[in-house]
């Protein structure tokens, strides 16, 4: 069944600017890519810490919620299992450690954002949402993952674009800055909603959302080597790689 091109969010956007077939495959043919390790704990760990954020004022707490919200799926074997419960271990320690040393208010978790621009909709969920002493907002979104270039400018982020644009928008949070917070690296990068540009963002969105609608969906071959779909897809050029 065809998809509601005319609601696009981040994950969408990214999709069919990496390859335009891939978008089809995932959200047109509704085609799953299976759980691989570093993505399976990425589950657990954003469930661990809305579960804590929705229920414990207490630090201590942090590994019985990542105990109980952990995913057992996506691992060779029980070995692995373990390797990668115990790296999402420590970012949950050193999450912990800043929780002491946190001076701001979780507003909210998982909140979703929706507004419309030009007949589009584009939405979007915030995995944390901070009050500062000021007054001022913070828009958070956790990476787990270390395939991660540190050194990349944050304003280059279409996702932290179209989160400072959403925060302004649907929420009228007009002051305050949007960050990632990469967990595997026990670090924060952050940049205040007006040092993206609100327009560009939004014309990248249409821009998008048109080609979509118009049934673009040449495929693109530069990232054949990584997808989850590279041994079915009528177009790939790595075939080779699975065998």
């Amino acid at each position: 069944m065809y998809s509601d091109v005319k609601e696009l969010n981040f994950s969408k956007i990214k999709t069919y600017k990496e390859c335009p077939l891939l978008y089809k495959y995932k959200y047109i043919d509704g085609k799953r890519e299976g759980l691989v390790p570093a993505s399976s704990l990425g589950v657990s760990i954003h469930r661990a810490l809305e579960a804590y954020h929705a229920s414990s004022n207490d630090p201590s707490e942090l590994l019985n919620y990542y105990d109980d919200c952990w995913l057992g799926a996506g691992y060779g074997s029980a070995g692995e299992q373990m390797e990668w419960y115990l790296k999402g271990k420590k970012m949950m320690e050193d999450y912990a450690q800043a929780e002491y040393e946190r001076k701001t208010t979780v507003d909210s978790t998982e909140r979703e954002f929706i507004f419309e621009y030009e007949g589009w909709t584009l939405r979007g969920k915030i995995d944390r949402i901070d009050k500062h002493p000021d007054g001022t907002w913070e828009v958070i979104d956790y990476k787990t993952g270390t395939d991660v270039d540190l050194s990349a400018p944050i304003t280059d982020s279409l996702q932290l674009g179209i989160y400072s644009v959403g925060a302004r928008r649907a929420w009228n949070m007009q002051k305050g800055k949007v960050t990632y917070y990469f967990t595997a690296f026990n670090q924060t990068q952050s940049a205040p909603f007006e040092a993206f540009d609100e327009q560009k963002i939004l014309d990248i969105f249409i821009e998008t959302g048109k080609k979509i609608e118009a049934q673009d969906f040449t495929p693109n071959t530069a990232h054949c080597s990584e997808c989850a779909f590279k041994n079915e897809c009528e177009s790939s050029c790595c075939k080779e790689d699975a065998q």
